[in-house]
This record gives C-alpha cells, structure tokens and sequence, in this order.
C-alpha cells in the first residue's frame, strides 16, 4: 500500500490538487483524477502507470497558468510527450519540463501559424553534445506534427532536446544554454585559426565538443583531472598548444575564472591536433 494524500480537486481526469500535511502538490498521471472529488484519498503506488509531480509553489502556479491559457487538451497531449521523455531514459525528470516544455511547444505553434521562421544556430553543437536527447526529441517533433498537421523545422529538435536535457539535470536550461554557446564560439575561434570550416558531424569534432563540454563542466565545478603525459604532450604539439591558450582565453573570460589547469590543456591539445589533422586531409 502507498501514502494516500488527500484530494483538494481534480483539474481534469489527468491533473490532481493534493493536500500532503500542509503542502499542496500537483500530481499529473493517465486517468488519476477520473471520478475524482474533493476530500476523496489518493494512493500513489506502483499499480498507478506513472505520476508525475509538481511540489514547487511557483511551478504550480506556472503550471495552472499554462493550464488555463492553452486548455487541458493540449496539456494532456504534451504530458503524453513527457511521459514518452521518462520512460525513454527511464529516470526522473525535474519537474520544471511541465512548464517550460509544454511553454515552448505552445509558443511553437503560434510562430508557425503566423509563419514565422525558426532558426537554431546551434543546432550542429547540440545534436552533437546531447545526442540521446537530440533523438528523442525528433520522435516528439513527429508526434507534434502528427497531432497539429504542422512541420516542425529541424531547429526545434535543437531546442526540445536541451528542455529534455535539462529536465534530466537538475533543471537549469541556461546551464546547457551557456554550453552550447560556449561551444559555438569555440569552434569558430577554431575554425578562424584554422582557416576552413570544421565539419562538425565528423567524429573528431563531435568527439571534441563532447570534452569540451566536459571541460566546461569540470571548470565550473572547480574540479581537477590528472593527465602524466602533460608535458610530452605539450611538448609534441607545440602548434596545437598555442591554439588551445587561445580556447583557455575564451573560457575564461566566458566562465569568468581561470582555474583550467595545465592537464586540462593538455588533453584539449590531443583533440586539436587531431582536427587540424583532419583539416589537413
């Protein structure tokens, strides 16, 4: 047997307002407030397919605004889309996607009614740092597109998997935002150096944005990796090197510290010359 919560009301037969002790929690599954009234317990356990549930008191209000501006219908269909989200990575998702995804496909649609253009500059770093993410998010785009009878352009494949990205981690979509910026201008100072374009769906690119992101991580997190070969390394390709202090320059002044160390360099040096060698293919 699960913990029974009390019933406040049930928004639709999908949506749940819940009293636990002196909290109010949303709880969102597949037919959990059928029949439902007022005062009636809920039990959540495991026979239940799958309950989300929305415990902050601004993503609740959040929540119940989006609920009443685009109607319990299109709600329902995008929690259907979430659903699709957790059981694909089969972990928890941060409660924040029920807003801010169900936001941005509502905003979507009303950019391709009016013909809008949508364009996702980094849509090469993002299909590359969060492939997985990337993947599902064009199964969500063709189910759009199949409920709404509209064409979703490539860019928003970028877009919902960072949303899906950030639900899998901790929520903050200007985490992966910053990364996928940081990376951008990255590629370009590369590219610049270089003299030629990178291709950035190539393996060595690919697996270079992948560290680099890593690396911004790592950086932010103030955490240190060991590398023996530092010096050899360093040494072996001194022209590489010098590109990298260019990258080291940029982070820096992007993350606004400078406590990327040597052993770090190192390894974005063995990436560099590695691409500079493609280049030179």
């Amino acid at each position: 047997m699960g913990k029974r919560y009390v019933i406040e009301k049930a928004l639709n037969n999908n949506i749940l307002q819940i009293r636990d002790g002196e909290t109010e929690k949303l709880f969102i599954g597949r037919g959990i407030g059928f029949g439902k009234k007022p005062g009636e317990l809920f039990e959540k356990n495991s026979v239940v397919d799958k309950v989300f549930v929305i415990e902050d008191d601004k993503n609740q209000n959040n929540f119940k605004q989006i609920f009443r501006g685009d109607g319990p219908e299109f709600v329902d269909f995008c929690e259907e889309l979430i659903l699709l989200i957790a059981r694909s990575f089969h972990e928890e998702l941060h409660e924040t996607i029920h807003i801010s995804l169900i936001d941005h496909i509502s905003c979507t649609l009303r950019r391709l009614k009016l013909g809008e253009q949508i364009v996702n500059p980094f849509l090469s770093e993002i299909e590359a740092l969060y492939d997985q993410e990337f993947q599902i998010a064009g199964e969500v785009c063709r189910r759009i597109e199949e409920r709404y009878d509209v064409s979703m352009p490539e860019g928003e494949v970028g877009f919902i998997a960072l949303h899906i990205h950030s639900a899998r981690y901790n929520g903050e979509l200007k985490n992966a935002l910053r990364s996928n910026r940081i990376c951008n201008r990255v590629i370009t100072l590369l590219e610049n150096e270089i003299g030629r374009r990178l291709d950035k769906k190539s393996i060595d690119c690919v697996r270079f944005m992948v560290h680099l992101r890593y690396v911004i991580e790592r950086m932010v997190r103030q955490e240190k990796i060991e590398n023996e070969l530092t010096d050899v390394i360093i040494f072996k390709y001194k022209d590489s090197y010098e590109l990298v202090l260019k990258i080291k320059v940029l982070l820096e002044r992007e993350l606004k510290t400078k406590n990327i160390s040597r052993e770090e360099l190192a390894y974005l040096t063995m990436h560099v010359e590695r691409l500079r060698k493609m280049q030179g293919r």
